[in-house]
């Protein structure tokens, strides 16, 4: 019997496993946080008619004179100054004024701006400029204590806001050969004006919250009173709120859905400026 030598068996060697990517699996990648910077112009878009309309109106009235331009710009700068202040200071979240750099510096340019401006316009204008630049002022500190206690969309805040955004029109009146109870008169009908309106766009909304509107009823009808009042008295100037009371009496009277609110908006400004026109036309 042959007998073979036996040869040693080769341990087989370990195949690797190869694994397939799962088509459907996406790998984890870092994430990475993205903060956005917040927005440093006035939020309220009402505004912008309330000051720039009365202002726009005054200097065509007036003429532009060195210290009605310079109340106009010093206005502008103190009202584009107000939202980059407030997030400055931390009013809108610590994560805005983290995430918003830019905050603090155009603040104190457009600070800078206003208190050039208005200086300008104090040192170059008559007694009556620079009494009524002191209200300017103090009614502007109001309007910022106002912002900084959150009151700004109450209703109190809000017609305060009305009286703060339009006086300027009366030291760029003063600056020409408006005399002082015409500035007034005008001042006062923008009042009539845009405290109408006001109540309009809160009755509005107080319609879409199913929210009572009796007070809104009361006070535009008590305005229209008011303006209908003085015309018949023979001060003839307050006609020209009749655009503007209009239009509130219309949104009164059939409010429109919420999602319409922008064309509202643009609405009442077309009554404003129609407004201004009558305004321009009759001084």
């Amino acid at each position: 019997m042959t007998t073979g030598t036996l040869q040693p068996i080769e341990a087989a060697e370990p195949t690797a496993t190869i694994t397939q990517p799962d088509p459907g699996h996406v790998p984890n990648k870092p994430r990475r946080s993205f903060e956005t910077a917040a927005k440093l112009k006035p939020k309220e878009h009402g505004a912008y008619a309330i000051l720039g309309i009365p202002i726009v109106t005054s200097l065509l009235i007036a003429g532009a004179t060195v210290v009605g331009v310079c109340v106009a710009a010093a206005s502008i700068a103190g009202f584009m100054a107000h939202e980059p202040l407030v997030v400055a200071l931390g009013h809108r979240g610590s994560r805005a004024q983290r995430t918003t750099p830019a905050a603090r510096k155009r603040t104190l340019l457009l600070v800078g701006m206003m208190i050039f401006c208005g200086s300008t316009a104090m040192a170059l204008g008559t007694n009556d400029v620079r009494l009524s630049l002191v209200a300017c002022l103090l009614m502007a500190v109001v309007s910022f204590i106002i912002a900084i206690a959150g009151c700004h969309r109450t209703a109190v805040g809000q017609l305060w806001g009305v009286v703060g955004l339009s006086v300027p029109c009366v030291p760029i009146l003063l600056a020409g050969p408006t005399s002082p109870a015409l500035a007034i008169q005008l001042w006062a009908m923008w009042l009539i004006g845009f405290t109408s309106t006001t109540m309009a766009v809160r009755s509005v909304i107080a319609a879409q919250k199913r929210s009572p509107r009796v007070t809104h009823w009361i006070a535009i009808l008590a305005l229209v009173a008011l303006a209908g009042s003085i015309v018949f008295a023979g001060h003839s100037i307050a006609i020209v709120t009749a655009p503007m009371l209009a239009m509130s009496l219309l949104l009164l009277i059939f409010p429109p859905p919420a999602k319409q609110l922008k064309r509202v908006g643009w609405t009442l400004v077309v009554g404003t400026a129609a407004s201004a026109a009558w305004m321009i036309t009759i001084t």
